[in-house]
């Protein structure tokens, strides 16, 4: 036997091997590349602030609950570390307010709405990370409530460091496992739905539902998030499979809500935002309910 000879040629394979590794690896990171380098020909919508109260006031509810706007940008909106995920990224949310270094000082109404429903920055490329894909399908009207609150808002002074994203973050980001350019994930020339008047309807919490793919899957039945730490959380099934919600009340999945706790008086992990959960009204978490309700069980772990 020439084990030269073999040893040559596995010099070779595992040589070649590694070679295609490293140029795979750096077209997905070109890929990326050219992602956040794109220049987006969307106009901002059509939106003037308000200085209605009621109109605030539903953009507050929208931040606080259905928006989770407040998880990422701060309770006042003055931006805030939202989460070091090592080689994934570091992940911030700005400040909003037109305090020093807030976006509002030079953000206009239609770009702040561009950026909500389009994940769209003043630039015209994509912002990073922020769940738009999730609350695209927003009225006209809840869109003017979000930017009337976001302007009734007292300035803070605070410059929040750009979102960075790792070798990590923007292959996951390549492979569709975990989002971080949003603006080429959303359809910006379709028509939009129409959603449905805010009722306790499996309708209207099929968009209301949209919120808690990024943690639960698309198919909502939980489980490892793709590429996340072995730190993180893994989400629960939701749909009502016996590992799932099977022999849940709408009082239970309420509670939960609520509270974070389940029926057997166990807590959610803290990264179950419950702060967000919590403020959604009656009719939001009866809408959730009657959606989950309506979906096939599937095993937890599908997604």
């Amino acid at each position: 036997m020439n084990w030269k000879r073999i040893l040559k040629w596995t010099g070779i394979t595992v040589g070649a091997l590694l070679g295609f590794v490293v140029l795979f690896i750096g077209f997905q990171l070109w890929g990326f590349g050219r992602a956040v380098a794109r220049v987006y020909d969307v106009p901002p919508p059509d939106v003037v602030a308000s200085d209605d109260s009621v109109v605030i006031a539903r953009g507050q509810h929208l931040a606080e609950s259905i928006g989770g706007c407040q998880a990422c940008h701060g309770p006042g909106m003055g931006g805030q570390l939202v989460e070091d995920m090592g080689p994934i990224g570091v992940f911030h949310g700005p400040n909003l307010t037109t305090g020093t270094g807030g976006l509002g000082n030079s953000y206009t109404d239609g770009e702040l709405a561009r950026a909500v429903r389009h994940g769209i920055k003043r630039d015209g490329r994509t912002v990073l990370f922020m769940p738009s894909m999730e609350f695209n399908w927003w009225p006209d009207e809840d869109l003017v409530a979000i930017v009337s609150y976001i302007r009734s808002l007292p300035p803070v002074d605070n410059a929040e460091p750009e979102s960075t994203v790792g070798l990590l973050g923007k292959l996951l980001d390549q492979f569709d496992m975990l989002p971080m350019t949003i603006a080429p994930r959303i359809d910006h020339e379709g028509d939009r739905p129409n959603a449905p008047d805010p009722e306790p309807t499996a309708e209207y919490g099929q968009y209301l539902v949209m919120s808690c793919f990024g943690c639960h899957g698309e198919g909502l039945s939980g489980g490892k998030i793709p590429g996340a730490p072995a730190t993180f959380p893994i989400p629960s099934n939701l749909t009502p499979h016996e590992t799932g919600l099977a022999g849940w009340t709408e009082a239970d999945f309420v509670t939960l809500l609520n509270t974070g706790a389940r029926p057997d008086g166990s807590e959610m992990d803290p990264f179950m935002p419950i702060a967000m959960t919590s403020a959604m009204n009656d009719i939001e978490k009866s809408a959730l309910w009657a959606y989950l309700r309506t979906l096939e069980p599937v095993e937890f772990g599908n997604r």
